[in-house]
């Protein structure tokens, strides 16, 4: 099955009744070995089939059924995963690596297996298509999937989506079609730069030399469009970017690039999204009650983290969920002119880095659902959760070439002809950087994309509040709170050592006693 959105045919089947009986908890399916992988089905029903197996559909997603197979359904096609209808015809107007492609009612159909078509050639379908959605399902967690090592990582959806977006506008032909399945017709959303507290930029640095082969049609869309700075740089290093980066990120991230890929006489231009935000707690925590606590690391081992603490909070910015599976904290950042930010840490009770595996916006909805106010508890709740600072640096031309982005990477199949009149251009390099601390005072994080265009060349009484304690490996995101756009995401299994940080807080004379949450 291809590895993108089965978005229409869930549609039709995703209110069928299901009977299933229960498959074994161990057994495993074809459908977990995937990019973006499926979960394994709890029941037998199969609902679809293709090269890879047999497919069910289980509480409103798609799910593997068996080990796999090569059966395929003589009257189904290629194309309905993908998000297009099974074509009435036989009549072929345009083959890609996918499969042979018709058109009926003004739409994009696939052609059955059991056809013998006819062809008619046409051109670059994804751009002269009707305006069909067919993005990979949860792009915001590809990369979380892609490079699950079991360390701490980060990395911004927003950032990547929106470099993704104004490559996409140069690019034609089965270029465009593969950036476009990747990322389909996504709105991105827009905000305003809140001064030393949010901000959201994007750039096109052009070679001063080259600045007259880039097509008026082109800046006009990425001036208009994104919003984007156009800068004429002579690219003798790489200092104009990195201020402009660094002043971005509201100086949190400092020398992005190296001389060396400036100063490369065939770099032409550099597509930059930068995004950053530094705010502050909407419930603050109390320095004084910082102290090391035991954290238990993914192998089994201990550590002592600086381990930041609430105790009895009742408030409506602090809310959690606790399962057998998983325990949930969210902690809201302060509104600043209508825009608030929400933290929240998701702790799997077993195995972080399976959860991170199957994890889901639908999944991430669910819980949303299930939150419970501080406030509603009569004792308040104690919040535990570690401190953290860390970098990190996506591979990400590695994971968009395996998400199926390749022409663009390729200097011979590259296709820009929509940003350069001539076609010369490929992306030699794509580059993801992001940086968060998380503390007491609030979060500070910040991402940049860069993508690189290359020339070819009450009475007392017992108490009994809720215990939150977040030590062990966690999953976080930093989103928008009101419309749950995802602008950081990331995984902590090693937050930081107590040893290195203790100096830094003033003890009272209760300093040295851990703090009792029995």
């Amino acid at each position: 099955m291809n590895n993108l959105s089965l978005f229409i045919l869930g549609l039709v089947l995703i209110y069928m009744p299901a009977c299933f009986s229960i498959r074994p908890k161990n057994d495993q399916c074809f459908s977990q070995k995937l990019i973006p992988p499926y979960p394994c089905c709890k029941g037998i029903k199969v609902v679809f089939t293709d090269r890879d197996g047999d497919w069910g559909i289980e509480n409103g997603r798609w799910c593997g059924i068996g080990k796999g197979n090569s059966n395929e359904v003589d009257n189904s096609c290629f194309s309905v995963p993908l998000g297009y209808r099974c074509c009435e015809s036989c009549k072929v107007v345009y083959t890609d690596k996918s499969g042979d492609w018709g058109v009926e009612h003004n739409k994009w159909c696939g052609i059955k297996a059991s056809c013998t078509p006819t062809v008619e050639i046409v051109e670059n379908p994804s751009q002269n298509a009707t305006d069909v959605d067919v993005a990979i399902t949860d792009f915001d967690f590809q990369f979380l999937k892609m490079e699950n090592n079991k360390k701490n990582m980060l990395y911004s959806p927003l950032s990547i989506e929106y470099a993704l977006k104004m490559l996409e506008e140069g690019a034609n032909n089965n270029t465009y079609d593969e950036i476009h399945k990747v990322i389909g017709n996504i709105e991105l959303p827009k905000y305003e730069s809140i001064d030393k507290s949010l901000s959201l930029a994007n750039g096109l640095f052009i070679r001063d030399t080259y600045y007259g082969r880039v097509t008026k049609e082109y800046i006009s869309t990425i001036k208009e469009k994104y919003d984007a700075d156009i800068v004429k740089d002579a690219f003798e290093d790489a200092k104009n970017v990195n201020n402009w980066i660094e002043d971005k990120t509201l100086g949190i991230i400092k020398d992005m690039l190296k001389d060396g890929l400036v100063k490369n006489p065939n770099l032409a231009m550099l597509i930059i999204n930068a995004l950053a935000i530094d705010m502050a707690w909407a419930s603050q925590f109390d320095c004084e009650k910082t102290y090391g606590e035991t954290f238990y690391l993914d192998d089994g081992k201990e550590m002592t983290a600086t381990m930041i603490f609430k105790k009895e909070v009742a408030s409506k910015f602090i809310s959690y969920y606790k399962s057998d599976d998983i325990t949930a904290l969210t902690m809201d950042l302060k509104d600043y002119n209508g825009t608030q930010f929400e933290f929240m840490a998701i702790m799997p009770n077993e195995n972080l880095s399976a959860f991170v595996e199957n994890v889901s916006k639908e999944q991430i909805s669910e819980i949303d659902k299930k939150l419970i106010f501080t406030s509603d508890e009569i004792d308040g709740v104690n919040v535990k959760i570690p401190k953290f600072k860390f970098s990190y640096d996506l591979d990400l031309a590695n994971d968009l070439m395996k998400l199926g982005i390749k022409d663009a990477f390729d200097d011979e199949k590259a296709d820009f002809t929509k940003m350069a009149y001539i076609n010369e251009l490929y992306v030699s390099e794509a580059l993801h950087k992001a940086d968060i601390e998380f503390s007491e005072d609030g979060v500070k994080a910040a991402a940049v994309t860069v993508i690189a265009m290359m020339t070819k060349s009450a009475m007392p009484r017992q108490k009994n509040p809720v215990n939150i304690v977040i030590d062990k490996p966690f999953m976080f995101i930093i989103r928008d709170k009101n419309t749950k756009d995802i602008w950081f995401t990331g995984t902590v299994y090693e937050p930081n050592l107590w040893e290195n940080d203790k100096e830094e807080y003033a003890r009272s004379n209760k300093m040295g006693l851990a703090i009792d949450l029995e």
